[in-house]
């Protein structure tokens, strides 16, 4: 397992289609996304790792962002309002990295 820092932005989607494009997707792993669980990272950060955001915990990356936002995490949230309320915050997250997944 290796552990990393990274300082990236990081903001907040929902399942409406202003956040997704399109209302109730899958996300990129092909999992449906659950509030509490799920966060969508760039490319050079593998599914299944798991990122420590301050002030939300401990997310698996289960979704993609497009690669304009390479340099953004996005937490999944219960609803549009929630993730509006959340913002968006330049922070320092912890990389959980599994080797070989």
């Amino acid at each position: 397992m290796t552990n990393f820092l990274l300082t990236l932005v990081v903001s907040a989607y929902c399942h409406c289609a202003r956040c997704n494009g399109r209302a109730h997707q899958l996300t990129a792993s092909g999992a449906w996304p659950v509030a509490g669980v799920t966060v969508a990272a760039p490319r050079a950060i593998r599914f299944g790792s798991r990122l420590h955001v301050p002030g939300v915990g401990w997310r698996v990356v289960q979704d993609r962002l497009a690669r304009r936002y390479d340099g953004r995490v996005d937490v999944f949230m219960r609803s549009h309002r929630e993730a509006r309320r959340f913002g968006v915050r330049r922070v320092q997250i912890v990389v959980e990295q599994r080797r070989g997944t």
